[in-house]
C-alpha cells in the first residue's frame, strides 16, 4: 500500500539547497545536460505502452517534460517548491497537456499506490538524494510488473585522477546539492537484492561520458 505522508519539523537540506539554485538552474543545467535528458526521454518512449503512466522523480524545473511522449500521462514530483513553481510555469507556457500533476513530494516516501506507474524516470536524482537506497526502494514499489525504472545520473570513477578529485570534493556536497563522489555500487548492490530486476540497457552519456543511463525492467506480466 502507499506510504502515509510523513511530516517533518525541518525541511530536508537538499530541498533548501535547491531553493538557492532554482533561479539559476536552467541557465546552468539546461543545454550541457540536454543529451542525457533526450536519451532518458527516448528510453521512456521505448518502455511506455500506449496511454501509459510516467512518474518523473526529482522533476526540478521540468526541463525534460517537453521531451517525454505526448501519448502518456506524466506526473512529476520534487522536494523544492521553487523548482516546482518553475516547472508549472513551463507546463503552461509550452502547453504540455500530457503533464497532469506536479506535486511536492519526497521520492523516498511516495504517496502513490503500489504498481501504479508503467515507467519511473529519475533524472539526475540519486546523487542528490539523502537516502538513495530508500528512493530506489520506493520508486521500484510504484513500478508495475513489466514496467521499467529509468535512471540517469553520475557515478564516480573507481580509480585515477577523476576518482581522487571526486573524493576531495565530497565536503562540498552539501553546498552543491549533490554528491561528487557517488559510486555505482549504490545501485549495483541494490540491484543484486532485487530478484525481479533486469537491466535492459546501460550506457554512458554526454557530456564527456560522465553520466550513465540505466533501464531496469521489473520482470513479470504487465497489467492490462
Amino acid at each position: 500500500m502507499a506510504r502515509q505522508e510523513q511530516q517533518t519539523s525541518a525541511e530536508p537540506s537538499t530541498a533548501r539547497t535547491y531553493y538557492r539554485w532554482a533561479r539559476f538552474y536552467d541557465l546552468i543545467f539546461d543545454w550541457p545536460f540536454y543529451p542525457g535528458r533526450l536519451a532518458a526521454a527516448r528510453a521512456v518512449a521505448k518502455a511506455l505502452p500506449a496511454k501509459g503512466r510516467v512518474l518523473v522523480a526529482g522533476v526540478g524545473t521540468g526541463l525534460e517534460l517537453g521531451l517525454l511522449p505526448r501519448g502518456g500521462t506524466i506526473i512529476g514530483i520534487d522536494l523544492a517548491r521553487p523548482m516546482l513553481d518553475l516547472a508549472r510555469a513551463r507546463v503552461v507556457h509550452k502547453g504540455l497537456d500530457h503533464v497532469k500533476a506536479l506535486r511536492l513530494m519526497d521520492a523516498g516516501a511516495l504517496e502513490f499506490e503500489d504498481a501504479s506507474f508503467d515507467v519511473v524516470l529519475a533524472p539526475y536524482l540519486l546523487s542528490v538524494a539523502t537516502e538513495p537506497d530508500r528512493v530506489l526502494d520506493d520508486m521500484w514499489r510504484v513500478t508495475r510488473p513489466g514496467g521499467e525504472m529509468v535512471i540517469l545520473g553520475h557515478f564516480s570513477a573507481e580509480t585515477g585522477l577523476r576518482s581522487d578529485l571526486e573524493k576531495r570534493l565530497t565536503g562540498a556536497g552539501a553546498w552543491l546539492g549533490w554528491r561528487p563522489y557517488f559510486p555505482y555500487a549504490v545501485v549495483g548492490d541494490w540491484l543484486r537484492e532485487q530478484p525481479d530486476a533486469a537491466i535492459v540497457e546501460e550506457r554512458q552519456i554526454a557530456p564527456f561520458r560522465l553520466f550513465t543511463l540505466l533501464r531496469i525492467r521489473k520482470d513479470g506480466p504487465r497489467e492490462a
